[in-house]
């Protein structure tokens, strides 16, 4: 009998000593919860809002999660990051003090976003008391936008004075070869509640003609009645141009709008020559731009000197080379050949100035070169370097 009781008390002792064993060492900072209090650093009311139906036409939708501080020392909101633009953000910035409120305020953009939206914020917080200790808690908006019903603003975006223009008071007819005419039309929209007298059309070039379509034809004049339409057409002559690469018009349309009387309307396009259908036989005798090289490095120079250099060109082919035209792409640079059209086998140069007054830094021009080589008009030469900038004063 005593040997099965000393036995019992032996195995006692060893199973109180494996649960003492394994029982979890607890950290000094861990902290210890009070019956029926949040160990979070703040207790939000909510943390999703759900706008609804919305209008687009209300532009905005503004909401407020309001939060307590749940801690016995102050709380700061660090910073508050959406995950779309179309949100902004608005919160408490002083520290919160315990058992105070503070705020996160959403306001969603619903100008031009029609349709079911989510949304999310989220929200960094830290102690006061402790540094270290942060917290992150994601808030949400939704809700649907109800599109706006569609009017000028929409059919007719840019607005100069009284008139609007739609899609825009500009003309791009893009790539136009020198055989080809193309023609384009533009809404205008009289957006008052008087009549506006389009008198005509100021500077536009013998290659450009515009005219005011009416049912009973184009005119060169026209009265738009309040809230109405009309049309302008834009006819567009290439080989009139007599120009090559990028050609850009500034035209006025002239009326008797008080606002605005003369209407900017810009007409742009980039002219090719056109060639024909040219055989590897009738190109074998054409003329042929040869540079010796096509880009040049100036090195560093100071902040207002000048940077120069000759580009050789060589007609390579076997007729003559005729360079139609010559265009940097910035005031800062200028560009002039020796000669302008070369016989087979001849040379010439470009010269090219760049002048670094006013800039610093790494910098790079180009001059565009179009001739009538039918296999390449188009060269572009860059010329770059590093600018040091200017001591100061």
């Amino acid at each position: 009998m005593w040997k099965h009781l000393i036995t019992g008390i032996a195995l006692s002792g060893m199973f109180l000593w494996a649960q003492k064993k394994s029982a979890p060492a607890r950290s000094e900072k861990a902290e210890t919860a009070e019956p029926g209090k949040s160990t979070s650093l703040v207790q939000f009311a909510k943390t999703e809002h759900d706008f609804g139906k919305i209008k687009e036409e209300d532009k905005v939708a503004t909401t407020r999660f309001t939060f307590k501080n749940t801690q016995k020392h102050p709380i700061k909101i660090v910073d508050v990051k959406t995950s779309c633009g179309c949100t902004s953000p608005n919160w408490s910035r002083d520290p919160i003090p315990p058992g105070k409120e503070g705020y996160v305020e959403a306001q969603y953009s619903a100008w031009g976003r029609p349709g079911a939206f989510v949304k999310t914020l989220t929200v960094r917080m830290r102690s006061e008391a402790d540094t270290t200790r942060e917290e992150t808690y994601t808030l949400t908006i939704k809700g649907e936008v109800l599109p706006r019903p569609k009017g000028p603003e929409d059919f007719y975006p840019t607005k100069l004075g009284s008139l609007r223009f739609g899609p825009a008071n500009h003309v791009s007819f893009g790539t136009i070869k020198t055989n080809e005419k193309k023609s384009q039309r533009v809404t205008i929209y009289n957006d008052s509640d008087k009549p506006i007298e389009l008198k005509g059309i100021a500077d536009a070039p013998k290659h450009i003609e515009v005219t005011f379509v009416t049912p009973q034809g184009p005119v060169a004049t026209y009265q738009l009645k309040p809230k109405d339409t009309i049309q302008i057409e834009v006819k567009y002559d290439a080989n009139a141009a007599n120009d090559y690469g990028f050609v850009y018009q500034v035209l006025k349309i002239q009326t008797n709008d008080a606002t605005e009387p003369e209407k900017p309307f810009y007409v742009t396009a980039n002219i090719e020559e056109y060639f024909g259908e040219l055989t590897e036989a009738q190109l074998a005798e054409a003329p042929r731009a040869q540079f010796d090289r096509t880009e040049y490095d100036y090195g560093k120079i100071k902040a207002g000197e000048k940077a120069e250099y000759d580009f050789r060109l060589t007609n390579t082919g076997k007729k003559p080379l005729i360079i139609r035209k010559i265009k940097p792409s910035c005031g800062c640079t200028a560009a002039a050949p020796s000669k302008s059209e070369l016989k087979p086998g001849e040379s010439t140069t470009i010269h090219v100035t760049f002048d670094s007054t006013g800039r610093s830094g790494k910098d790079s021009k180009s001059i565009t070169v179009i001739t009538n080589d039918p296999r390449q008009p188009t060269i572009n030469l860059v010329i770059h370097g590093e600018i040091e900038p200017a001591p100061a004063k």
